[in-house]
Formats: C-alpha cells, sequence, structure tokens
C-alpha cells in the first residue's frame, strides 16, 4: 500500500469543541486523516459535531500512536513484575516491558484483541493502526538474560508483531504502521509481519 496520507494525531484530552478547530485546521493545511488514541471517546461517541465533520468531509480515521501502555497497563506492575522490562537487574514500571516473556505476549495479545475490536468499526478502510515506542524512549527496552540476545529497535518489531497478528484476524488488508530505527542492515534483523507498515521517517 502507498501511503499518501497526511496524519493528525488527536490527544484523547482534546475536548470537542478544540476538536472542531484542529478538522478545519487540518483542512485548510490538506490534511486527510486523522488519528485517535486506542482509548479515545471517538470509538464511543456517535453524534458529536467533529465527527459530523469528519463524515462530511470523508476524512480517513485511523487509531494508535503511543500506546503500548494499554497493551501493558503499569498497574500490573505491582503484582506481575516479571511481565517487565529490565535495567540493571532490577525491574522498571515505566516505558515498555519484557517482549520475550509469554506471559507477557498472552497479555499484549489479550487487550490487543479488545482494543482492536472496539475501534475498528470505525478506522475507515483500507485500515491503518499506529503502534509506536514510548516517545524519548525508542531505545528503553529489557535487559533481562533472554531479551540481552535482541537489540532494542528488534525488541519493538517483536512486540509490534503481536498487535500486528490481532490484526490481521480482524482485518486481513489492514495494516500497522510502525517506525524503523534499527540501523542494523536487513539481514540482520527481526522481520516486521508483512502486514505492517513503515511509513514514519527516521535521521
Amino acid at each position: 500500500m502507498d501511503d499518501d496520507r497526511k496524519r493528525l494525531f488527536i490527544s484523547k484530552r482534546t475536548g470537542s469543541r478544540e476538536r472542531e478547530k484542529l478538522i478545519k485546521l487540518a483542512l485548510e493545511n490538506e490534511c486527510n486523516t486523522l488519528v485517535f488514541s486506542l482509548s479515545d471517546r471517538f470509538f464511543k461517541t456517535k453524534n458529536a459535531k467533529y465527527i459530523k465533520l469528519i463524515n462530511r468531509y470523508d476524512l480517513h480515521v485511523e487509531a494508535g500512536g503511543r500506546e503500548f501502555s494499554l497493551l501493558l497497563p503499569p498497574k500490573l506492575f505491582f503484582f506481575h513484575r516479571g511481565l517487565f522490562r529490565m535495567e540493571h537487574g532490577r525491574r522498571k514500571m515505566r516505558h515498555h516491558f519484557c517482549p520475550t516473556n509469554p506471559e507477557t505476549t498472552a497479555l499484549l495479545c489479550e487487550n490487543a484483541k479488545v482494543l482492536i475490536g472496539r475501534t475498528i468499526h470505525k478506522v475507515t478502510t483500507p485500515r491503518i493502526y499506529h503502534m509506536l515506542p514510548d516517545e524519548g524512549h525508542e531505545s528503553t527496552w529489557c535487559a533481562c538474560p533472554a531479551c540481552r540476545a535482541f537489540r532494542p529497535a528488534e525488541q519493538y518489531i517483536i512486540a509490534a508483531n503481536t498487535f500486528a497478528d490481532e490484526l490481521v484476524k480482524f482485518d486481513p488488508y489492514a495494516q500497522l504502521a510502525y517506525i524503523d530505527f534499527d540501523p542494523e542492515p536487513d539481514a540482520a534483523r527481526i522481520r516486521p509481519r508483512k502486514n505492517m507498515l513503515n511509513c514514519y521517517k527516521t535521521t
């Protein structure tokens, strides 16, 4: 799929009136796609004025962003620390998790399934989701004995692949947008799933 969409990410904290203004601003700047958080009220709302604007101007709608915390909520840290990333021998609650732990993977799959199910009816076709690492912490991943075999960029792809595997079950043509920040050549990498789309430029 050629990615010719110009996107505006809408914060879930943005009020309805402010959203109306943002949509009008997006249109003025030839933006054709709005991206809402997987937990945004947009996916539960039907009659808001800003939704009518989206429909009137036939804007694309996508879902996701920097949302790994939705797949593995930090509150689990207090009773299930082994799910989370290790740094200098200690488990850390913030910024990602342990992607090689089978229990982590099982929870990621379960929560991805719920989030996709709640949102896919409003994501416009061809459907695109986004699953990005925490901003400013793209390389902050796990250093446990199992994860040390993988670079941070590879750990990210392992985690994103989990979401992509669930997405394809809902829509075989949907794609997961990801960011490629791995400096290693393709042959030395963990491969992203076929339904993943690299639409972010890195420098």
